[in-house]
């Protein structure tokens, strides 16, 4: 049960990653990968951030 509630924290991580990137014209791919690996650390680092300059 444990197994299946990280499985779930880390894919909700990496979609959460996704959804920041692509609301601030990031590449959602990198954060998506970037969301499953490094988990709440990557949402906290999208969220510091903030909108990309072009």
């Amino acid at each position: 049960m444990e197994t299946l509630l990280s499985l779930i924290v880390w894919a909700l991580c990496g979609f959460g990653c996704y959804k920041l990137a692509e609301s601030q014209g990031r590449n959602t791919t990198t954060a998506a990968v970037l969301g499953v690996l490094l988990g709440v650390f990557a949402v906290i680092g999208y969220l510091i951030a903030g909108k990309k300059n072009v």
